[in-house]
């Protein structure tokens, strides 16, 4: 058994390792860093340039805010995406075959997801058919249940509203069903 280690290690070159290893580490370094200035370059590149050319349009600032954030958010996903493919690619993973299975087990886990796509679903359509915007207040029903406050933030999953108490409420955009916006007189 002794001898069977002793030629293992024999074959080991340990300074090839290494040299992986650290370049896997430095590769992996510059890439945290190419995406934190990526990141904070569209973040700058949204306040700059999106949120002026919608001070231009005929929306109010709650529904320019609201824009606002939800580009950021698609943004920052796209953003992640990519960052966990390179990561991927870079420690040597087959990306491709990844994907491949990811797909058919994203038929599993969409069948899991189903409340998941139904808020992006109703997500979508509040914020398309501006049933609130950032800064309104809103009563949100949903049966029996009833939140009411200040929107927060208007996600394509959550929507956020700050109470009279000054809580934090998360709303699921699937369990919103009536929206009272008394923010609106129109």
């Amino acid at each position: 058994m002794q001898d069977f280690f002793q030629r293992y290690f024999d074959k080991l070159d340990l300074t090839t390792i290494l040299e992986n290893l650290l370049t896997k580490v430095i590769s992996l370094l510059i890439l945290f860093l190419l995406f934190y200035i990526a990141k904070k370059m569209l973040h700058a590149t949204v306040r700059k340039i999106v949120k002026p050319s919608l001070k231009f349009s005929n929306r109010d600032a709650g529904r320019q805010k609201t824009i606002s954030r939800l580009l950021e958010n698609v943004f920052n996903y796209i953003l992640y995406f990519f960052l966990l493919y390179c990561i991927l690619s870079i420690l040597g993973l087959p990306v491709s075959s990844l994907l491949a299975g990811a797909g058919i087990a994203g038929v599993a886990i969409g069948m899991g997801a189903q409340g998941f796509l139904s808020d992006v679903i109703n997500g979508f359509f509040i914020l398309f058919e501006r049933q609130l915007d950032v800064g309104d207040e809103v009563v949100l029903t949903n049966g029996p249940i009833t939140v009411s406050g200040k929107v927060v933030s208007v996600g394509i999953r959550t929507t956020q509203l700050r109470g009279d108490d000054q809580a934090l409420h998360f709303v699921p955009n699937r369990n919103i069903t009536v929206v009272s916006n008394l923010s609106r007189t129109e």
